[in-house]
């Protein structure tokens, strides 16, 4: 159970707007940014002013205000209808609608297609809107069974099944209790390097379940250029959206 009231103040000679979120499963006091702006969540019996903690954190409050900033301008903008173009594994595909048997990206793999095709008659069913997203849920589970059973191999780890998921700020996660690794569909937007990389990051949650530094030695060993993908995933992952509920 959560309460949110917005709120303003001048931040370092700004004005500022931000979120206060009083939550009962919150333990301590944080501050999060994101494409929407800065949220303080605050447990809930808190009495601490969400302002002197904005002040106390000043400097990395506008570092993330301005990187936030930048990144909106760089937002695409997705319409749903014939020609528009998104991306998959980091290309810019067509979206067309044609007669067919099923939904598919064009080309002899996913690498070499220019186009999504859709299949009319699921499209005139539903919209272009539900089946584009049902065509990048698809393949994205056929990819990255293939890539996390290849890396799986070479690690010489297993997982007991695969999900697709949507969370608006995880790429992948993996939990012991299920076995379950879980993959957001809008990577497959990204790099193919991108996609290995956050696919060789869960799977070796298999074997340190923190990000201990036993756990990035594992991740090193298979991806020695990981922090690259680190970084490009902080630069351009915010602008990986499929539609507007992902900002």
């Amino acid at each position: 159970m959560s309460t949110t009231s917005t709120e303003s103040m001048t931040l370092c000679g700004r004005e500022i707007t931000y979120r206060v979120r009083r939550s009962k499963r919150a333990k301590r006091v944080r501050i999060r940014a994101n494409l929407k702006g800065i949220t303080v969540v605050l447990p809930h019996r808190a009495s601490v002013d969400p302002a002197v903690i904005l002040q106390r954190k000043a400097s990395w409050v506008q570092k993330h205000l301005d990187k936030f900033a930048r990144l909106r301008d760089r937002l695409p903008v997705r319409t749903f209808e014939p020609g528009a173009v998104f991306p998959l594994l980091g290309r810019d595909r067509t979206v067309r609608v044609e007669p067919c048997d099923q939904s598919h990206v064009s080309g002899d793999t996913l690498l070499d297609g220019d186009s999504l095709v859709l299949c009319r008659d699921r499209v005139q069913a539903t919209s272009v809107h539900a089946e584009l997203e049902h065509l990048y849920r698809e393949t994205a589970r056929a990819h990255y069974a293939d890539r996390a059973q290849h890396f799986g191999s070479v690690m010489g780890l297993t997982y007991d099944r695969l999900q697709i998921r949507n969370q608006k700020t995880r790429w992948g996660s993996y939990s012991p209790r299920t076995g379950t690794l879980s993959m957001n569909y809008r990577l497959l937007m990204a790099p193919p390097a991108i996609v290995d990389y956050v696919i060789v990051h869960e799977l070796a949650h298999v074997l340190h379940a923190n990000h201990s530094a036993k756990f990035w030695r594992v991740v090193e060993r298979y991806d020695p250029t990981y922090r690259e993908k680190e970084r490009w995933l902080d630069e351009h992952g915010p602008t990986l959206i499929f539609d507007g509920r992902h900002v």
